[in-house]
């Protein structure tokens, strides 16, 4: 989902489907999460909201279900790579 920066400390970035109606946040914290069933002028009110931790904390934490969509560090993602390479060598028949 594509997201907008934010003029925020705590709040990077926001995305919205209306065709899903979900709402992606990227925080000063690195974590990134896609909360469910916001209405499209919930994230109307955040765009312009003065103070967008503040706005989060009031409005959406706590009201909405949601998901850590933050993608795994790149190490991680590579660990997982040479698992999973590593397991299908083990299925290999001995030569």
């Amino acid at each position: 989902m594509e997201r907008l920066p934010l003029a925020s400390r705590a709040v990077l970035s926001a995305g919205y489907d209306p065709a899903t109606r979900t709402l992606e946040l990227e925080f000063a914290t690195g974590r990134i999460y896609q909360y469910q069933a916001v209405p499209p002028g919930t994230y109307e009110w955040l765009l312009r909201a003065r103070s967008k931790g503040a706005f989060v904390s009031r409005m959406i934490n706590d009201r909405y279900a949601f998901r850590d969509v933050t993608p795994p560090p790149e190490s991680a993602q590579q660990d997982l790579s040479e698992a999973l390479r590593a397991s299908l060598r083990a299925l290999e028949p001995p030569p």
